[in-house]
């Protein structure tokens, strides 16, 4: 099929920002007041944007490249960020962890490679049970993030006015990055809490980070998310575990992407599981590629290699990681596809939350510097070793081949 770079505005067919909230929403929040959720939605949807439309359609031209195996994409950031770390000396640690991470890998692919942050703005967190019982029998909302709630146990009934300050944090962390002396960086969360991701669109375009994505839990095809998704001209991602068919995946396609240009609209985000790669991945490759789509497909290394440890502590190995990487890359080469690109959980600072053999070897060490709201995330120093370890890789690969 012959993709040419054409982005034109094709209409909205039957599509409308507020259309979601005829669906079902999994993930929804439930607040007591929603007279005032409402007063705080309407104050959102006149605040000025965070990104700009011009913005996004620069991000669709070079997500367009990555599809075609032009460019890549190296996407990284906290699992939850905290209103806390909107801090600039944080901030600019994560801004230098990811441009470093650039760099080594356009020597290896030889290729650009685009910064996308999972930054100001993925302050909401999915959880398999809204609520949740304390060691003391007393029943309360799980923590779902800053923007929703308290991690304090006797502060977790959601509060709306919260998205006010999740928008405002946002802001002082674009703000932030846009005065650091470096490379764009796009920014982009899960788009998870729609009340305040359709309060900050526009038209058709989400106003709130370049690129957003629908997770494992809201990708559902007749769901609000979907729905919601289906009427942006964002780049939009979409989390594929080891459950999904290729069914589902080309049909999802179908729906995000119906005339299936330009290439690019849509970023397949595979978290598989660094045992199940080659048991799952190839039958959703050959599916995309008869279906005629030709999305970015990125490796999410991260959630599909999450344990616990004895004393309660999610952990992963880097080595697990690593494997799952290099997996789904030789997989796409060897079934003619391109891998476009990365995406990692971590932080610019030295924490100790992922085991590796160097820095973190013992899980009783993983208390000494554990900080993430919620799972764990790579080190600065883990999370350069996995993209040194991975560029080393391909490089190899390119020879052997």
């Amino acid at each position: 099929m012959s993709q040419t770079a054409t982005f034109v505005q094709v209409g909205q067919r039957d599509k409308c920002l507020d259309s979601w909230q005829d669906k079902p929403a999994a993930q929804a929040v439930g607040y007591e007041d929603t007279d005032l959720l409402q007063q705080v939605c309407d104050t959102l949807k006149h605040l000025p944007p965070l990104v700009s439309p011009e913005e996004i359609e620069t991000a669709r031209h070079q997500f367009y490249d990555v599809a075609v195996g032009k460019a890549f994409i190296v996407q990284a950031g906290d699992c939850a960020e905290s209103f806390l770390d909107v801090r600039y000396d944080i901030i600019r640690r994560k801004v230098e962890l990811l441009h470093e991470q650039a760099r080594i890998l356009e020597a290896a692919f030889n290729k650009p490679v685009i910064r996308v942050g999972r930054i100001a703005g993925q302050y909401a967190k999915p959880r398999s049970n809204p609520l949740e019982t304390l060691p003391s029998g007393e029943v309360v909302h799980a923590f779902r993030g800053h923007i929703i709630n308290s991690e304090n146990e006797n502060d977790r009934a959601p509060d709306a006015t919260r998205l006010l300050s999740g928008y405002f944090h946002a802001a002082v962390s674009h703000n932030t990055i846009r005065h650091l002396p470096t490379p764009t960086i796009y920014t982009s969360h899960e788009a998870l809490h729609l009340p305040y991701e359709a309060s900050l669109s526009r038209e058709d375009y989400n106003l709130s980070a370049t690129t957003v994505w629908l997770g494992e839990r809201t990708r559902q095809l007749d769901g609000a998310h979907v729905e919601y998704a289906r009427g942006l001209r964002n780049p939009i991602g979409v989390k594929v575990g080891p459950t999904a068919t290729a069914e589902e995946i080309v049909a999802i396609l179908d729906v995000l992407s119906p005339d299936r240009v330009p290439a690019g609209k849509v970023t397949l985000i595979t978290r598989l599981g660094h045992k199940r790669v080659r048991a799952v991945l190839p039958a959703l490759i050959r599916a995309v590629q008869l279906s005629g789509h030709v999305p970015v497909w990125m490796s999410d290394p991260c959630h599909g290699n999450i344990w616990t440890t004895p004393d309660g502590h999610k952990t992963r190995r880097v080595s697990d990681m690593l494997h799952e990487l290099k997996e789904t890359y030789a997989v796409h080469r060897e079934l003619g596809s391109h891998l476009g690109g990365i995406h990692l959980e971590q932080t610019g600072d030295a924490v100790t939350e992922c085991l590796d053999e160097v820095h973190v070897t013992d899980a009783g060490d993983l208390a000494e510097g554990y900080t993430s709201l919620c799972d764990p995330r790579l080190s600065v120093d883990q999370a350069l070793d996995v993209v040194r370890d991975f560029a080393g890789f391909v490089r190899g690969y390119k020879r052997e081949v």
